[in-house]
């Protein structure tokens, strides 16, 4: 079993009270008067819990601290989450934490910086301008986090999508949406096929040998022997 978050032992963790919240009334009360949340992921894992606001304290690397209050949803019982997050090397991921920041507690304009937790969460040092991206509001009602894709690169080779390929329109189509439980990237095959391109001419280059699909997955390289990670080509979101 995967360890829970340690909520007992901290002096910042307060579960946010019923009725204190437009989103916080009858169902979504337990016995405690505590705010309750369910989530249901397409890959059929559940997570059931309370709502509570806690203090994260992350060191950066310019050797300070900072200090943020965000709510979280606090899972007390989880089901067919084993093979995402206690294998979370199949993710390619060691640093996951099992806890989901910013749980549907507001409108989607409140959630508007994207945030990594972990190891890779060094986004700018002294002196560098940190960049982000505002969450699309589309004017229909969806559960789903949309951004504005432009293009997409493979290592230092940049697609050249034309301008308005991932537009959201009406149906909420063509764009990109964000999900942190996905343990896969997702798109369209035409577009797919373009990147896959790059993806294939990298590993050639490397002498690596391609093998076409192998189990749920379309595009799967032979490796033999010991294979050095940082050749693996970086895939940018632009």
């Amino acid at each position: 079993m995967c360890p829970l978050y340690p909520w007992k032992s901290s002096t910042t963790y307060h579960p946010v009270p019923c009725n204190t919240h437009p989103l916080c009334k009858g169902d979504k009360c337990n016995a405690d008067g505590q705010c309750t949340y369910v989530a249901e992921y397409m890959s059929g894992s559940i997570t059931y819990g309370i709502i509570a606001k806690e203090k994260f304290t992350l060191g950066s690397d310019t050797d300070g601290i900072e200090s943020i209050e965000l709510h979280m949803g606090c899972g007390f019982l989880q089901q067919n989450f084993e093979k995402f997050i206690c294998n979370n090397h199949l993710l390619g991921k060691p640093d996951l934490i099992a806890v989901i920041l910013g749980l549907g507690l507001g409108p989607r304009s409140f959630l508007n910086q994207l945030g990594v937790i972990g190891q890779d969460a060094i986004i700018g040092g002294a002196g560098k301008k940190v960049h982000t991206t505002p969450i699309v509001i589309p004017k229909f009602k969806t559960p789903l986090y949309y951004l504005n894709l432009e293009d997409i690169s493979v290592g230092n080779k940049r697609m050249g999508f034309p301008k308005g390929t991932f537009e959201l329109n009406s149906q909420g189509n063509d764009d990109i949406i964000i999900d942190f439980g996905a343990p896969i990237s997702i798109m369209y095959k035409d577009h797919f096929d373009r990147v896959v391109d790059l993806v294939k001419a990298h590993f050639n280059d490397l002498g690596i040998e391609y093998i076409g699909s192998h189990g749920h997955f379309d595009v799967c390289f032979r490796l033999r022997g010991r294979f050095d990670i940082t050749n693996y080509p970086s895939i940018t979101l632009h």
